[in-house]
């Protein structure tokens, strides 16, 4: 980084007096310690995920998607169980023997009541100095039932082992070490991926792909040849953008997404991420393999239009999976999606399936898929809706298409 442009930056920014000057991302080591401040253009934005610890030690990851299904079935199975001790300790308690001070005048007044058949007509006849007694005694009664249902509730809870979850959020984000035009060193720019636990609302809806960023607080984690991991705090981390004039001092590094189509996927390399809007054309049944529920999706796109030009490499299977210690009902893939347009982002390509002539992709923690295109997915919308009128017009295709499927599958299954 030239001078001139340092003296510019730390006049634009006030925290980089406190931090000093950026250390070049290529320069950040993997036991190098806290970083106080670098500068990285971000390429990728990943869906926030959700890291939940076990009470055996272990911990699971869960989407969106899945965490407020197991929040929604947490709750439910909570709300059942509560209502069943609050039921059955109204039912058992005997509210005279609740308080040490049953001889209290108190005490003694509530007995009186509870076997009179006339309540009403006795309190009319009390004092003030009785009355006052017995509401301070019965206020003391309630509170204490209130505290020994909620012990009940607290031990119901612990012993059914829905206790409270431990669950932390996390979002990752793909970054890339800014270019000085006049930098003319070799190499290519190192690239990282960034661990934000706990991010904040501010940085889950403003935090930009294609923006260059000035960030405190990064703490690396390990490296390998090609990428270096970091991890930080939400609360911590400080992300001030650059503006564009000073982006114009660093070589371009953004590559936006584009939606992919079948038949060009042969264009990109193994291992590659790529984005798809695309009409689903089966889902099939949850399996379990390796500690994991496994599903495939079979989709296609507007590639081909004309069935009598053949249906090779007109469809692409997605292999999904969640944990197997989730409830067997949550399937990774709703079967209901059956002949919908949905958009996919973050999909890894495979090894295509050359004997049944299929396209491979994998579903990562990374992956995501929505029915609707919301602004993270706003680079599909045309894609989408080509494909979508192109699936009103081509049942032909798709019923030939799902021919093909269902012949796939029981060749597997045989």
């Amino acid at each position: 980084m030239n001078g001139t442009f340092r003296a510019h930056w730390a006049d634009r920014l006030g925290f980089c007096k406190v931090f000093g000057s950026p250390l070049a991302f290529r320069c950040i080591k993997s036991d190098g310690g806290p970083v106080p401040l670098t500068l990285v253009g971000v390429t990728r934005i990943y869906p926030v995920l959700y890291r939940e610890r076990l009470k055996n030690g272990g911990s699971i990851v869960r989407s969106d998607r899945m965490e407020s299904r197991m929040a929604q079935q947490h709750n439910q199975r909570c709300s059942v169980l509560v209502d069943h001790v609050i039921s059955e300790y109204q039912r058992q308690v005997n509210s005279s023997l609740l308080l040490n001070d049953s001889e209290s005048e108190g005490a003694k007044i509530l007995k009186i009541l509870e076997t009179s058949a006339e309540p009403e007509v006795l309190m009319a006849e009390m004092s003030p100095e009785q009355l006052t007694s017995f509401a301070t005694y019965k206020s003391k009664l309630e509170a204490t039932r209130q505290l020994e249902m909620e012990k009940s509730i607290e031990k119901a809870l612990e012993q059914a082992g829905l206790n409270d979850r431990d669950v932390v959020p996390f979002m990752r984000i793909r970054v890339v070490g800014l270019t000085n035009r006049n930098y003319h060193g070799k190499g290519r720019a190192k690239e990282g991926i960034i661990t934000i636990w706990n991010p904040t609302e501010k940085q889950e809806s403003e935090l930009v792909e294609g923006q260059a960023y000035a960030v405190s607080g990064l703490m690396p984690m390990n490296s390998d040849s090609e990428i270096l991991y970091l991890q930080a705090r939400g609360s911590t981390t400080k992300w001030q953008p650059l503006s564009p004039l000073e982006m114009e001092s660093f070589e371009p590094f953004f590559c936006p997404r584009k939606p992919m189509k079948l038949s060009n996927l042969g264009e990109i390399s193994l291992s590659s991420e790529f984005d798809i809007a695309a009409y689903v054309v089966y889902v099939g049944e949850v399996y379990t393999a390796s500690h994991q529920k496994k599903q495939w999706v079979f989709v296609t796109d507007d590639s081909i239009s004309d069935p009598q030009s053949g249906l090779s490499n007109s469809l692409l299977a997605i292999s999904f999976c969640s944990p197997s210690i989730d409830d067997d009902s949550f399937a990774p893939i709703n079967s209901n999606l059956v002949r919908s347009m949905v958009g996919f982002c973050n999909l890894i390509k495979k090894p295509k399936d050359q004997m049944n002539h299929l396209w491979v992709a994998e579903a990562t923690e990374n992956s995501s898929y929505h029915l609707n295109f919301n602004p993270s997915m706003s680079h599909l919308k045309s894609a989408g809706a080509s494909v979508q009128a192109w699936a009103k017009t081509s049942n032909s295709i798709i019923n030939e298409l799902r021919k093909k499927v269902s012949f796939v599958i029981g060749n597997c299954e045989g």
